[in-house]
């Protein structure tokens, strides 16, 4: 199909699409006048009841078939939208995996660059705490360092514990947010699943 043709169909095809359900009220009106000028055109014929009736029996099948292409491109429609939600899902579940791969190398960094002078600090206030048992002023100081020590390594722990939930309150608002149909956690994981 040549670029022009493409051009001319592609507004057609739009059209059709929109207002699926106009243009199948004017082919079946226009069916229907075409029909009724033929029954005006041959009344003198002798026809009967049936004869009339039977003029119109495709007119009962237009609409059938113009009520099963528009559920059809409902169908086509609910698809596209189902696609792009889950296309959505997937780049949202993406991005929070990297965000929190981002997330858990920095901590790991932190803790690493932190854990390892932390750790000499700790093995040298213990060190000092065998040597100098009796003299109460200097435990109690070794007694600070390690409360410190401590505080910092769950400090660490809960920087992590934090970005991690903050990721995850995110992601559930911008589901939320995109959700079209899907309303509980079973609409949510069933679509996530397939």
């Amino acid at each position: 199909m040549s670029l022009s043709s493409k051009s001319v169909l592609n507004p057609i095809l739009a059209f059709l699409d929109r207002y699926s359900i106009l243009v199948a009220a004017v082919v079946i009106y226009g069916y229907y006048l075409v029909t009724t000028i033929d029954l005006i055109g041959n009344q003198n014929n002798g026809k009967g009841f049936i004869d009339y009736l039977l003029q119109f029996d495709s007119l009962i099948l237009l609409w059938i078939i113009a009520a099963v292409v528009i559920q059809l491109q409902k169908y086509k429609k609910q698809k596209a939208d189902e696609q792009e939600y889950r296309r959505k899902i997937l780049l949202e579940f993406d991005r929070q995996r990297i965000h929190l791969q981002l997330v858990d190398e920095i901590t790991k960094l932190l803790q690493d660059n932190v854990n390892n002078p932390l750790a000499l600090i700790s093995i040298t206030s213990h060190n000092i705490r065998k040597k100098v048992k009796a003299d109460d002023e200097i435990t109690s100081w070794l007694d600070r360092i390690d409360l410190s020590l401590q505080r910092i390594h769950a400090t660490i722990n809960d920087i992590k514990s934090y970005q991690a939930q903050k990721i995850v309150e995110s992601s559930a608002n911008v589901l939320e947010k995109s959700i079209p149909s899907a309303t509980n956690a079973q609409d949510i994981d069933s679509l996530v699943k397939s």
